[in-house]
């Protein structure tokens, strides 16, 4: 238990930085279709997400409560990796294998948040 606080302590510390000396990302946001669904749309504005990016990590100001996936598409719109932020986490580590521009794809609910980043 005392490790995980320490880890997740120290990622704060990186995304506070990161925030300081980091590039902003910018999201869009659009609806997924859900056309089927019985679900109806919220009444309240869509959240706006920050995260910022340095050094292959992406922070975000705050943690979600629930898991995102987060995807990374190609040019074409394929995705070419996958990971996820769990419920509490505020950053991401990408691996140093990736570079290029890529659209960054977050699915939070009925919503996919957009942004473009170069790794």
């Amino acid at each position: 238990m005392g490790k995980k606080f320490l880890i997740m302590f120290l990622f704060g510390l990186l995304c506070q930085n990161s925030y300081a000396n980091g590039n902003e990302i910018h999201f869009s946001v659009s609806i997924i279709d859900h056309s089927s669904s019985t679900q109806s749309e919220p009444k309240s504005p869509i959240r706006p997400i920050t995260a910022t990016f340095s050094n292959l990590t992406l922070c975000f100001q705050y943690a979600f409560s629930e898991t995102v996936p987060v995807e990374l598409l190609d040019e074409d719109g394929n995705v070419v990796y996958t990971d996820y932020l769990y419920a509490g986490q505020t950053s991401l580590t990408f691996p140093s294998m990736l570079s290029g521009e890529y659209t960054l794809r977050l699915t939070v609910g009925n919503y996919y948040y957009i942004g473009v980043i170069e790794l």
